[in-house]
């Protein structure tokens, strides 16, 4: 003979089951909300960068010396 299976039992796992799918949606939304944040300090560091950058170039006596460095530093030593 086979046993019934108790509703209650059925009904506690099915809402356990359920709790689970949520679990993985809120933390599917968690590194979402985590992306979100990262993207907004990337662009947060990308202007300062840029302003500092900006702010080094108008300071800058000479733009030819600046640009004997950039290529120096991009272009690595000659041999």
């Amino acid at each position: 003979m086979s046993e019934s299976i108790d509703p209650y039992e059925l009904r506690a796992r099915l809402h356990r089951i359920a709790a689970a799918r949520l679990r993985v949606a809120a933390t599917q939304q968690d590194m979402a909300a985590s992306a979100v944040m990262a993207t907004k300090a990337f662009k947060q560091f990308a202007e300062t960068f840029n302003a500092g950058v900006a702010r080094d170039v108008a300071e800058h006596p000479d733009l030819a010396e600046l640009n004997v460095q950039m290529d120096g530093f991009y272009e690595g030593p000659t041999p």
